[in-house]
C-alpha cells in the first residue's frame, strides 16, 4: 500500500463509542433529581404550612400577653381605686367620730329647749355627723295643735344656729295619736366654735 493511501483517513473504520451507559446514567440522574425536587417541594410546602401555624400561635400568644397586661393594669387601677375609696370611707368615719366626740350635747339641748315653743316637746333625735361644721338632725316633736308646727318652724328658722328647716311628716289625733299633734323636721345645726379653738 502506498504512503499516500496510508495517510488518507478512513472514516468508515473509526471506532464508535457505546453511549448507552451514559444515557442510562443521565436518565437515572434525572429520575433521582425529579424525586429530590418533589421531596423538596413537599418539604417547602410543609415548612410554609408549619411556619404559618407557628406565626399564628405566636400572634395568639402576643395577643394573650397584651390582654394580660391590660387586665393587670385594670386590676391595679381597680385595686388602687378600692384602696382610695376605702381610705376615704375610713377617713370620713374617723372625722365623723371626732365630730361626734367634740359635739356638745349639753349646749345643743339647751339651745333647742330655748328655741322650741313651750307647748312642743322632743320625742326623737337622730343626728348625722357628715360635716363637722353642720350637724344634720332628724327631729321628732309633739305639739298640742297644727299651729305648734308653724310656731316651731318659725322659731327654728329665726335662730341662726339652725338652718334648712324642712317639715317631713305630720300626724294629728285623727291618726290615733293620743299624745297630740306629731310631726318630724329635718334641720341643720351650726355649732358654735369653742373659745380658743381658732387660729392663733
Amino acid at each position: 500500500m502506498s504512503a499516500a493511501h496510508r495517510d488518507r483517513l478512513d472514516f468508515a473504520r473509526r471506532p464508535f463509542l457505546d453511549e448507552r451507559p451514559v444515557w442510562a446514567s443521565v436518565a437515572l440522574a434525572l429520575i433521582a433529581g425529579s424525586g429530590l425536587l418533589a421531596s423538596n417541594l413537599r418539604m417547602v410546602s410543609t415548612f410554609r404550612r408549619d411556619g404559618a401555624q407557628v406565626r399564628a400561635q405566636i400572634e395568639d400568644l402576643r395577643e394573650r400577653s397584651r390582654k394580660a397586661v391590660r387586665d393587670t393594669g385594670d386590676a391595679r387601677a381597680a385595686l388602687q381605686s378600692y384602696k382610695l375609696s376605702t381610705l376615704a370611707v375610713e377617713s370620713q368615719g374617723l372625722l365623723n367620730l371626732v365630730a361626734e366626740r367634740r359635739f356638745s350635747w349639753t349646749g345643743f339641748l339647751a339651745r333647742l329647749e330655748k328655741t322650741l315653743p313651750a307647748d312642743v316637746r322632743l320625742t326623737r333625735l337622730m343626728p348625722r355627723f357628715n360635716d363637722p361644721a353642720e350637724i344634720g338632725l332628724e327631729i321628732g316633736l309633739v305639739g298640742r295643735s297644727p299651729e305648734s308646727v308653724v310656731r316651731t318652724i318659725a322659731a327654728l328658722s329665726s335662730d341662726p344656729a339652725f338652718r334648712g328647716v324642712e317639715l317631713r311628716t305630720e300626724a294629728g289625733p285623727e291618726h290615733g295619736l293620743p299624745e297630740g299633734y306629731s310631726f318630724e323636721l329635718s334641720v341643720r345645726y351650726i355649732p358654735k366654735e369653742p373659745k380658743g379653738s381658732g387660729s392663733r
